[in-house]
């Protein structure tokens, strides 16, 4: 639902922080005896309004032929791989007051084969898209006869679909999510932020706005998928299905300050009506079919997902690893790849070559070891690291991370930092504050505070082997295996705080929030 939530950031801008989203969606008849599927009109304690009234925006017409089992089921699928994938236009009338419209003109991609991605398909082709299908097969059980509607795979000859496509307006993923995989913020979501990261190249998501003009991304791909994807067949769908059964159950949702209930996104209520009206449908059979056996509210995950996920091919020839027809990073020039992520070498300098390192150039205001570009040994081989600062402990290598983090089994935050990376230096200061004030307050009594360098050899071995591709970043460590990561340029953060209270608690890890870039 996070599409959705986006969506109706502009109607209520504390959606985009909510991690869960609910709607309840009714049949019934309108003033004039229409039958009509709607959302219904819920108040913020996730209660119904007495006089069962529901959004006029969302309000879609249903044809005879069509049941209302059949109707809500298309309109839950519809949300977020349809309408939400639409192009937008934004101050429509030149009015300037942020209206916005979708238009149903322009090139969409969707990715995989299963029910969903040929509902997607036909669903945009009927609305007057061109819609190319990418998968494996080749072909899937999808009708071509609802508009312009192509089935093409991952290659084209010996082209890419991206490059053989070369622009398109939107690409839906049905199997996949670019935006939790690189780490990077949305499409359509730029800041200032970004420009204060060090990165290894582009994400997938800017390449696609960059070399193809596509703003629109959408991932349809569900919790208990992604943890299967990740997990396996073995601890995957235990997993997932416990998250489905906790997710799914309607008195969490309308308890916990993680969710919201969904208001209708703009002209919703339209795109619906046209799907209904040209029959294009998503079965209230299919719908049950891809719904959690732990909750009939939640989608669940199918070993025809997992398999479509895992057979996908590897496009390697970039600097790291992408499912193939996507852009792929090109390698920087004169950057040392040693593993799927690196950061960047700091631009050499030959006068200061010339002149030698001085102290410091090499060390940080605040406890901050060297490491030159070729990377100088330890000044203790058995013990890689140094306690230069009372309050933080300085990693220098995999060595190090292995005998201080991973054999101790430590829980730690780790400060991946760059000598050259200028914002590293500005927010060094307050994260030294954040270990000093954690240790005399004694929430920090059962986590360290950890930093680590990435410049020069063992550093950039250090970055691959951890897949940190950008700093400043913050690395969660529970007792001794990587949690997850962050990227920020700020501190102090309401998202690394969110994180600290977890570890330190030793609460389940919520790998959701750290998904998007504050």
């Amino acid at each position: 639902m996070k599409s959705v939530l986006r969506d109706t950031s502009q109607q209520n801008p504390k959606s985009l922080s909510s991690k869960y989203g609910y709607m309840k969606v009714v049949t019934g008849r309108d003033e004039t005896n229409r039958r009509v599927v709607a959302m219904l009109c819920i108040d913020s304690d996730g209660s119904q309004q007495q006089d069962l009234s529901v959004y006029e925006e969302s309000v879609a017409v249903i044809p005879n032929k069509i049941s209302d089992a059949d109707a809500i089921s298309t309109y839950i699928a519809s949300l977020s791989a349809i309408h939400c994938a639409l192009p937008r236009v934004e101050n429509v009338g030149g009015s300037g007051d942020g209206i916005s419209a979708t238009i149903s003109t322009g090139k969409a991609v969707v990715l995989g084969s299963g029910d969903l991605a040929c509902f997607t398909a036909e669903g945009l082709a009927s609305l007057g898209m061109h819609v190319y299908l990418v998968n494996n097969k080749g072909n899937a059980n999808v009708c071509t006869d609802v508009g312009k509607l192509e089935v093409i795979k991952p290659a084209v000859g010996d082209t890419g679909f991206a490059s053989y496509l070369e622009e398109f307006d939107c690409l839906v993923d049905t199997i996949g999510n670019e935006r939790s995989a690189s780490g990077a913020a949305s499409l359509d979501d730029h800041d200032d932020d970004d420009e204060e990261m060090i990165s290894l190249g582009e994400s997938v998501l800017q390449m696609l706005r960059r070399r193809h003009k596509c703003y629109n991304y959408v991932s349809t791909l569900t919790y208990s998928q992604d943890v299967v994807a990740s997990g396996g067949l073995f601890g995957g769908p235990g997993k997932a299905d416990g998250n489905c059964e906790k997710v799914g159950n309607i008195n969490f949702l309308t308890r916990s300050r993680d969710s919201q209930s969904i208001n209708p996104p703009v002209a919703v209520g339209n795109t619906i009506e046209k799907l209904l009206k040209n029959g294009v449908i998503f079965t209230a059979k299919q719908r049950s079919k891809s719904c959690s056996k732990k909750s009939d509210a939640i989608r669940g995950w199918s070993l025809a997902d997992f398999w479509e996920q895992m057979s996908w091919p590897r496009d390697s020839s970039g600097s790291g690893s992408t499912r193939f027809g996507l852009p792929v990073r090109e390698d920087p020039d004169g950057f040392d790849i040693g593993g799927s992520f690196i950061v960047s070498e700091a631009p050499y300098n030959p006068l200061q070559a010339k002149k030698g390192a001085t102290r410091g150039d090499d060390y940080d205001d605040i406890g901050e070891f060297g490491s030159s570009p070729r990377a100088s040994p330890s000044p203790n081989p058995k013990n890689r690291a140094i306690q230069n600062n009372p309050y933080v402990l300085n990693i220098m290598d995999v060595d190090g991370l292995q005998s201080e983090i991973v054999n101790t089994k430590k829980n730690c935050i780790m400060f991946m930092s760059a000598r050259f990376c200028k914002t590293c230096k500005t927010i060094n200061p307050a994260y030294t504050r954040m270990a000093r004030v954690s240790q005399e307050n004694g929430s920090a009594s059962n986590f360290s505070f950890v930093k680590a360098e990435t410049s020069g050899a063992s550093g950039k071995e250090l970055a691959a082997h951890m897949s940190v591709r950008a700093v400043p970043s913050f690395v969660f460590v529970r007792e001794g295996k990587i949690l997850g990561k962050a990227y920020t340029s700020k501190l102090p953060s309401p998202k690394i705080d969110k994180a600290l209270h977890l570890l330190a608690s030793g609460e389940e890890w919520d790998y959701s929030f750290l998904d998007d870039d504050e």
